[in-house]
């Protein structure tokens, strides 16, 4: 690899995959391998219905964007500087926001109201994780198609 390897590094064309492994694996599924004819040289990827620009392909670029999908971690809820996951969970009513978990398994959520949902859609994140099935929905009878209808 031509860079020392880094924990807090996702560098493009080193072969690792750190950081938010569950999107490196949407993006695939979604829009297949992302061929650059030369990792030496930076170029712009536009994929179809992708949102906030072309993806910056290039081996100085670091990291770009963010997690796109919501876990609730209690221990990384109040890092400093900008955070979208207390983002979200500031905005969620107190229905809806998660079980907290703990330092070794993540929140999770078992009801939530239309609040919440709104929430969530207008949130940064396009996936939203931890439900226990079935969840409740507070204000309503049904779950599914409240989310359908809020969300999607």
């Amino acid at each position: 690899n031509v860079y020392a390897q880094q924990s807090h590094s996702n560098i493009f064309g080193d072969h690792r995959n750190y950081g938010c492994l569950d999107e490196f694996w949407y993006m695939l599924s979604l829009y297949g391998p992302l061929h650059a004819p030369d990792n030496q040289h930076a170029q712009d990827v536009h994929l179809s219905m992708f949102t906030g620009g072309s993806l910056r392909v290039s081996p100085d670029a670091g990291w770009q964007g963010e997690c796109d999908t919501f876990v609730m971690w209690a221990k990384y809820m109040h890092s400093p500087g900008w955070n979208p996951f207390f983002d979200l969970y500031s905005k969620l009513d107190s229905a809806s926001t998660p079980n907290p978990g703990d330092t070794s398994r993540p929140g999770w959520w078992d009801q939530m109201s239309s609040v919440g949902m709104r929430a969530v859609r207008e949130s940064h994140f396009l996936f939203i994780r931890k439900f226990i099935d079935n969840p409740r929905m507070v204000d309503g009878p049904n779950f599914a198609a409240a989310w359908i209808s809020n969300v999607l």
